[in-house]
């Protein structure tokens, strides 16, 4: 007898065994809202899926389970609070797979009242396995200042967009990003790449029907889950953090040779263009919209003179996207456009009206013609009303996060800084806090190569609301450079709320004072050992409830 049940228990743990489900990609995060997020990961054999979380890693108190048996689970965590840290662990077959540490994390989304601190970190044209991107992967400073959010500006993966470039290349820890999807969660646009085996240009398939590695991998919003109009598949999207919203469109669904697919508008002849599901879309988004800060994202940019040239009769994809849809986010008063495709980093000035190539761009074009640098003085500035309300849009291409073109001739005349050298490849980053916007690119060697800010006056940013300019004058820093401690003398004109932070060349905000402060004359001690302020420049942001003001700081 005691053969037998040998016998029997060696043939269960066998098939225990044999069953088990290995973790072969992920765990990573999709579709964060305020009150859920969606766990997904695969395994190399088919198993039902759990995940323990809770808000200490040491206490997993919380379960969610399905039992569907598949390679590809797909985990909703619902009930979730706003803006709160939660800890995770995965389980393929009620066996544990992996997390339970502080690793494995990741943070709610904040109400989209709330206001506060938007930090967003974006990369194009990445996927390519290389050294190139490991080394932008690993310059940006992911500590420094929470991020919130992680956008994919298209060509995530070379050359074809298959499954197995996403697993060598993006997915893995080596070349990829495992080690940071397993707490931040992307939010993606598909490029020419990624499209390579699901719809090539020569491809009639309707739009409705893409289907391939890039889909399989994303769960995008397509309920407006997080905010904005949903579309009901994950063609293209939007949500809101905080006070910004977030449009993600798909530059890739241009068939000249199929009108009724062809939804950017790609000609080869005359722009016959009217609209499609994606304009038409794209319309009803911004003008439900109520946040006051507006940033799109899609992979072909419309403006570009590097690897790809938007002049170019070729480029019709560009075309597609500057004619047919710059049109609608420059009436809608979009304040930032980021793109990839062109490995090369490439910033405009604040523009707006200009459609067609480089050559009809004239003086109207141009919104401000400064460089956009607020310790300069030459921060742009949007106003809400006035005879041309919201007028004028920066834009920006970042398609050098793994991709470089070191001969590139920088002729367009919309932009400020172009360059495309192979040590200037890196990683766009955003900071939006209250009526002020930091666009910074960051090299391979955490250098900030450029840096622009657009300020919003005359609109209700959550924080503060910009009312009148003049609140404070008389602003003097003394000593400016200094070693120990500066005083910051000012006078304010009236009772107000004032705040006076710091922010580093990365972006980490110091808090210096946030008090109500009587009408008169001012005087705010900066102590650099107080405040633990390493030597170098800082952008000191001195706010009331009407007015804002920046001033470099040099701490020696």
């Amino acid at each position: 007898m005691k053969k037998y049940l040998l016998i029997i228990v060696s043939i269960l743990w066998s098939t225990i065994t044999f069953s088990q489900a290995n973790v072969t990609v992920g765990p990573y995060l999709q579709s964060p809202t305020p009150t859920s997020i969606k766990i997904k990961w695969r395994s190399d054999v088919a198993a039902s899926s759990k995940v323990l979380f809770g808000l200490d890693p040491s206490n997993l108190n919380q379960t969610v389970i399905d039992t569907a048996v598949t390679t590809w689970h797909t985990v909703l965590l619902s009930g979730l609070n706003p803006y709160t840290q939660y800890f995770y662990s995965i389980y393929n077959n009620n066996v544990f797979g992996e997390g339970g540490d502080s690793s494995y994390r990741f943070r709610t989304f904040p109400v989209s009242t709330d206001p506060g601190h938007v930090r967003v970190w974006a990369i194009g044209d990445f996927g390519k396995g290389n050294s190139k991107q490991q080394k932008v992967r690993d310059s940006y400073p992911l500590d420094s200042v929470e991020t919130n959010l992680w956008l994919w500006l298209g060509d995530n993966v070379y050359e074809n967009g298959t499954e197995q470039e996403y697993l060598d290349k993006v997915f893995d820890s080596v070349w990829g990003y495992r080690k940071i999807m397993k707490h931040l969660p992307f939010e993606p646009a598909p490029g020419n790449h990624d499209y390579g085996v699901i719809s090539p240009p020569q491809s009639t398939k309707p739009p409705l029907q893409h289907a391939g590695p890039y889909f399989d991998f994303v769960d995008v919003y397509t309920n407006a889950e997080a905010g904005g109009v949903p579309t009901g598949h994950e063609l293209f999207y939007s949500f809101d953090y905080r006070n910004v919203h977030f449009i993600s469109l798909n530059s890739e669904l241009g068939s000249p040779t199929t009108p009724a697919h062809n939804w950017t508008g790609v000609s080869f002849s005359g722009n016959t263009f009217t609209s499609s599901p994606m304009s038409d879309w794209l319309v009803q988004d911004l003008s439900t919209n109520t946040k006051p800060w507006v940033i799109a994202y899609w992979h072909q940019p419309p403006y570009a003179d590097g690897s790809h040239r938007s002049a170019e009769f070729y480029e019709v994809y560009m075309k597609a996207m500057r004619e047919n849809y710059c049109k609608i986010l420059e009436q809608y008063g979009v304040d930032l456009v980021i793109c990839g495709h062109d490995h090369t980093y490439e910033r405009s000035y604040l523009v707006h009206g200009c459609y067609g190539d480089e050559s009809n761009i004239g003086p109207a074009n141009y919104v401000q013609t400064t460089s956009g640098k607020d310790s300069l003085g030459e921060a742009y500035i949007k106003y809400a009303t006035g005879a041309n309300p919201n007028l004028g849009t920066v834009y920006v291409n970042n398609g050098n996060s793994g991709s470089d073109y070191g001969s590139a001739d920088f002729l367009h005349p919309y932009m400020y800084a172009e360059y495309g050298c192979d040590g200037c490849l890196g990683s766009f980053v955003i900071d939006v806090d209250s009526n002020r916007l930091v666009g910074r690119h960051i090299d391979g060697n955490r250098i900030t190569r450029d840096e622009f800010t657009i300020y919003k006056m005359g609109i209700s940013t959550g924080i503060e609301k910009v009312t009148e300019l003049e609140t404070i004058s008389k602003i003097l820093i003394a000593p400016n450079p200094f070693h120990n401690s500066t005083i910051v003398s000012f006078e304010l004109l009236q009772n107000e709320y004032v705040s006076i932070r710091l922010m580093d060349v990365t972006g980490k905000l110091t808090t210096v004072l946030q008090s109500n402060l009587n009408k008169g004359n001012q005087q705010v001690e900066i102590n650099a050992q107080q405040l633990k302020l390493a030597k170098g420049i800082y952008t000191l942001q001195l706010s009331t409830g009407k007015q804002s003001i920046s001033r470099s700081l040099v701490v020696q």
